[in-house]
């Protein structure tokens, strides 16, 4: 945090003057470091009141739902690993009655919360704690006492700056894993108890706190009851028998069973199968029919490719299983689904979905969805006005996608303005490489777009784009828009038009707005979302034609210009207050940035007939003036433009540079007069933001909202920060474009 470019270190001393040096820079430090991850499939064990909530992913861990006997002064324990994506500075946000120790130290006590959790949540009494994470497994053990009032614990991991929010993101990534060898890779909290207080349990307590208690030991406590950690596998779950009882208790239907076999070309193999009911087996297209109770077998030919085998069984009666294994020449069994791992166990036998239903027909031969297409990218319709998922075997054990990245694939909108710095690198530059980690970023958001919904229905907070459920805001709307129609026109392909139009459909009927249509965020309105609106909006009506989206642009740069322009400095403010009808009157370094790029994009791609058009040329003329004569004497700008205190800012520097290259290179602005400023302000960021390596310093951390200028004096600066990594290399493009270039 707060990391300072030397200048023997910077780009400009090394040599690197020229734009194209710098994208390359930039761009290939970006993708060492952040490559891509892949998505994979991972069980979960479906925690009631032990897990992440949706939005502000805080864990809220209830034993009272656990434990429900338990008496006052009883105690449990909980045990997860904070799986960290690199060393870091973190904060512990509790509220509960416990001890915690992470990493075997004690950094929590606390037995005087009064309140229930419910309340809390309501009217916050919090602890903050600071702690430093490894990167990788950092053990957290938690002992909890119960009161009259709460069992349990209210937990954050977050990111120092912002205490209150489980930080999954490029600022810091942690996520709660199960802490055993078994459950390896597994998301979750384990619990043991409980030990009851009117009892000697000091000895069991210590082996628990030492670590001796592991997944398959018992311990017996002095009344004679054994107690074991918990969620645990049912290990028959991972044999050849299905039980579908076992996992859809007394429902109807039909349901699937997939297995793998992962064949040798020109080997065979020997598929055994039983059943309780009728069954069809779907090979690779071919379909087999099987006799209720008898037990059959199919001879297979490998291809040298992987066998899918979906069997699907109608529940006849009152059991309901199959068995399936298949069998290589030695007698060998080899089917599973090598990538769905049942923890530290191997991987997974086979997985399930259903029960699937119908009002008419035989649901053994209605073809449902899993027979037309196995796919892991959305929920199935079961048929009874339900979704469902692949699962194993076993009850409230399901598979859940996850992707452990901090930039691949991240609904995010900072992510997403370095994703469109790398993607017009990638355009300038011919990069396929580079192109395709865009492109395929993007493109996986959209595939789980629907999944997200079902996944926080079922378990309280999706595992992929957790901020694309509700698209509760305009950050959540208006970059990934962008990027989604960007990604559109590139690759055609029609998969993304729904996403588009979701998230589109969001931003004119979700937020909030004034009487006059502007959009606000109901206590404060900020200048950013014009950025957050604008662009995406003007890609609509270029993708649509529609000109809703363009009258909706032209409305939000009115509403904005009413609320937030400061006349006599020519600059926008940050925040408007619509309680007290006032603007802060701080012009906020990138808060300007983002308008200044909004008012370009608006000019380049909606049409000039229209009467505003003119009206926002003038403005964005305006407005330059105001920025132009705000940029330092080193030919950056600050972090508050009109106060020479506040440091040096590199987003906001790069989105002037950006704005005023767009300006002279469209003739928006006078070359003779902008040139200086632009060749003045890129020699700065070489000087200053840039290294030889890459590096870009000197981007403000994100932002909230005050009436006070120290508040954006101290925020700190961030290395590498999404917010201004990618800007810096649209403005290099622009100028390349252009011809601005010393």
């Amino acid at each position: 945090m707060n990391e300072v470019l030397k200048e023997k270190d910077s780009a400009y001393e090394k040599g690197f003057r020229k734009p194209e040096e710098a994208i390359q820079l930039i761009s290939e430090r970006m993708l060492t470091h952040r490559a891509r991850v892949e998505l994979t499939l991972r069980p979960y064990f479906k925690q009631e009141h032990m897990a992440l909530t949706a939005i502000s992913q805080m864990a809220e861990l209830d034993l009272n739902y656990r434990y429900p006997d338990a008496k006052i002064g009883d105690c449990a324990y909980i045990k997860t690993n904070a799986w960290a994506d690199r060393d870091c500075e973190a904060a512990l946000t509790i509220a509960g009655n416990a001890c915690i120790w992470l990493n075997g130290k004690e950094v929590y006590q606390n037995n005087t919360l009064k309140k229930p959790l419910c309340e809390v949540k309501k009217e916050p009494e919090y602890t903050i704690v600071e702690v430093f994470l490894h990167e990788g497994d950092n053990e957290l053990l938690m002992k909890c006492t119960k009161n009259e009032q709460n069992w349990g614990l209210l937990l954050y991991i977050a990111y120092p700056r912002y205490p209150f929010r489980w930080t999954r993101d490029y600022l810091l990534s942690v996520r709660p894993m199960l802490p055993f060898e078994e459950t390896k890779g597994m998301e979750g909290f384990a619990h043991i108890g409980p030990f009851p207080a009117e009892e000697d349990t000091k000895k069991a307590e210590e082996a628990v706190e030492s670590g001796r208690v592991g997944y398959r030991d018992q311990l017996t406590l002095p009344d004679g009851s054994c107690i074991e950690w918990a969620p645990k596998w049912n290990e028959t779950c991972l044999g050849r028998r299905v039980d579908f009882e076992e996992v859809y208790d007394d429902r109807k239907g039909c349901a699937y069973a997939l297995t793998y076999v992962e064949s040798k070309e020109g080997e065979s193999y020997t598929l055994q199968l039983q059943a309780t009911g009728r069954m069809r087996v779907f090979i690779d297209g071919k379909v087999y029919e099987i006799a209720e109770g008898k037990k059959t077998e199919l001879s297979l030919i490998g291809t040298g490719k992987r066998i899918s085998i979906l069997a699907k069984l109608l529940r006849t009666g009152q059991s309901w299983w199959m068995e399936g294994s298949v069998c290589d020449q030695k007698g060998e069994e080899v089917n599973c689904v090598p990538f769905v791992q049942a923890g530290g166990m191997g991987p997974a036998r086979f997985l399930v979905t259903g029960p699937y239903v119908t009002e008419i027909g035989d649901p053994l031969f209605i073809p449902f969805a899993p027979e037309q297409e196995i796919q892991f990218e959305r929920p199935y319709p079961l048929g009874n006005y339900e979704h469902g998922f692949w699962r194993m075997p076993q009850r409230e054990t399901y598979i859940r996608p996850y992707r452990d990245g901090i930039f691949f694939g991240q609904w995010f909108y900072a992510v997403q303005v370095g994703l469109h710095g790398l993607m017009y690198a990638a355009k300038l530059t011919g990069n396929r490489e580079q192109l395709d980690y865009y492109l395929d970023s993007i493109q996986t958001m959209a595939d789980y777009f629907y999944y997200k919904d079902w996944d926080k229905e079922q378990f309280g907070d999706p595992t992929l784009t957790p901020r694309a459920w509700g698209l509760p805001d305009l950050d959540a709307c208006g970059t990934i828009g962008v990027s989604l129609i960007e990604t559109y026109e590139i690759t055609g392909n029609p998969k993304l038009l729904p996403v588009i139009h979701a998230v589109g459909n969001a931003v004119m009927t979700h937020i909030p707005t004034f009487p006059d249509g502007t959009y606000f965020r109901v206590k404060t309105m900020w200048a950013d979302d014009l950025y957050m609106s604008c662009p995406f909006l003007a890609r609509l009506y270029r993708l649509t034609g529609d000109k809703t989206y363009e009258e909706q642009v032209h409305r939000q740069v009115a509403g904005f210009k009413k609320r937030l322009w400061m006349e006599n400095e020519k600059l926008f403010s940050h925040i408007y207050f619509p309680e007290e009808e006032q603007m802060s009157g701080i012009p906020w370094g990138r808060g300007n940035g983002w308008i200044a790029v909004t008012l370009t994009e608006i000019l380049t791609l909606l049409p000039k007939e229209n009467p505003h058009w003119q009206e926002e040329l003038t403005l964005f003329q305006e407005y330059m003036e105001g920025v132009k004569a705000c940029q330092d004497e080193t030919g950056m700008w600050h972090q508050v433009l009109n106060e020479a205190d506040s440091y040096l800012e590199t987003s906001c520097t790069a989105m002037f540079l950006l704005s005023m290259s767009r300006g002279v290179g469209k003739g928006w602005l006078d070359k003779e007069r902008y040139l200086p400023c632009i060749q003045k302000a890129w020699t700065a960021l070489l000087k200053h933001s840039v290294d030889a390596v890459g590096d870009v310093y000197g981007v403000c951390l994100g932002s909230g909202c005050a009436k006070e200028s120290i508040y954006y004096k101290q925020l700190p600066a961030k290395k590498n920060d999404d917010h201004g990594t990618g800007i810096v290399m649209m403005a290099a493009v622009e100028m390349i474009n252009y011809g601005l270039t010393n």
